[in-house]
């Protein structure tokens, strides 16, 4: 007996190509059960030959939407998800390793997930993601973390991450060798945003003022990157002519002349610098020294804008020492930023996750 049926194959020119199929159906004559002769081109009872599901598994690795990859093929976007979720259902954590440099972060990912915002942690020796969980807060985290044995749990020795978080209680109970690092790129973050703030607040005293005062808002406005250079970074030497000026000056002149209009965001100014200049120079010691005595004529809010510092003194003090950074976990988070734009939004945070892994090669890369 033979029996017709429809293979669909990878599109040929754009078009949907459908492959007449005719199978022969045996019995057995001592069991008198039934069967169909098998072929390579596609599984059993499956209607999509292998090579167009590895060609939709191939895509799926690129940002592109699910939509987009269903059109392409001539499927629907059910079976795209059904692919996903099978191909990322084959990723799962080694639950007796974690690398000794453990960069974390958080993310916004969709708002019907548990908490406010989602976890991201990537290993600090290969660049790689290591997990996507969607909530950040504590007692999850710790009841995740636990789950790897104990030896991998101490085999992490730092802990990157900004200081908008604070897990001091997760490195006491799940990461007992681990010291906390804090990223180098928030911690001058931080000493520009707080310069930056004082300048507008400065600029904007001169907006509605007489005329000279006037062309101070104007240059204040246009050269406010220069402000938040290093003063060595500065150009001394070319004077091109800069038309707010009326007149050729570098761009060491141009800071001082902002400087000269306000006293207090010139002392602001040489503080952020000296700060900058520690940091540079890995002097943990004066970094500190020089919060503690910070010039009284200072706002109020620009020295707590500052010793908010001394609150994550340890992780500050390792961020002098060593030299991890937390860059490729806000790289990543920006790609996830894309993922989700593209996708114009998920509404399932555990679809969203297996099409991140996919993406970034996690299911390809296991032994």
């Amino acid at each position: 007996m033979v029996t017709i049926g429809h293979t669909q194959l990878p599109a040929f020119n754009g078009r949907l190509t459908l492959l007449e199929l005719r199978r022969s159906r045996f019995r057995c004559h001592e069991c008198h059960s039934t069967f169909h002769a098998q072929t390579e081109l596609v599984e059993e009872h499956h209607h999509l030959s292998k090579q167009l599901c590895l060609q939709i598994i191939l895509d799926l690795k690129k940002n592109v939407s699910r939509k987009e990859i269903a059109q392409k093929h001539f499927v629907s976007d059910v079976t795209v998800l059904r692919l996903m979720e099978e191909l990322a259902a084959s990723y799962s954590p080694n639950w007796r390793f974690l690398p000794k440099i453990l960069c974390i972060d958080e993310f916004q990912s969709m708002k019907s997930c548990e908490g406010a915002m989602s976890f991201i942690c990537v290993n600090g020796e290969t660049n790689k993601i290591l997990e996507v969980l969607e909530d950040r807060r504590l007692t999850h985290l710790t009841r995740h973390f636990m789950r790897y044995t104990k030896e991998a749990r101490e085999n992490v020795k730092y802990l990157v991450m900004d200081m908008n978080a604070s897990y001091d209680q997760l490195l006491k109970s799940v990461f007992p060798n681990a010291q906390l690092v804090t990223d180098r790129f928030h911690i001058v973050q931080q000493m520009n945003r707080a310069l930056n703030q004082l300048r507008i607040k400065t600029m904007n005293a001169f907006r509605h003022s007489s005329p000279q005062e006037q062309k101070q808002y104007r240059r204040l406005k246009r050269y406010w990157k220069l402000l938040l250079k290093d003063s060595v970074e500065l150009d001394s030497q070319h004077r091109p002519y800069h038309s707010l000026f009326k007149r050729p000056l570098t761009q060491t002149d141009i800071v001082d002349e902002l400087l000269s209009y306000d006293s207090t965001l010139r002392i602001a100014y040489d503080t952020i610098q000296f700060l900058k200049y520690a940091f540079t120079h890995r002097e943990a010691k004066r970094f500190f020294e020089e919060l503690d005595t910070l010039d009284p004529r200072l706002p109020f809010w620009f020295k707590k804008k500052l010793r908010f510092f001394k609150k994550h003194k340890q992780g500050i003090t390792n961020a002098f020492s060593f030299s991890f950074s937390n860059g490729i976990t806000e790289g990543l988070n920006n790609k996830i930023k894309v993922i989700k734009r593209i996708a114009y939004g998920y509404r399932n945070f555990y679809h969203f996750r297996s099409r991140i892994y996919i993406i970034q090669g996690l299911v390809f890369s296991q032994d």
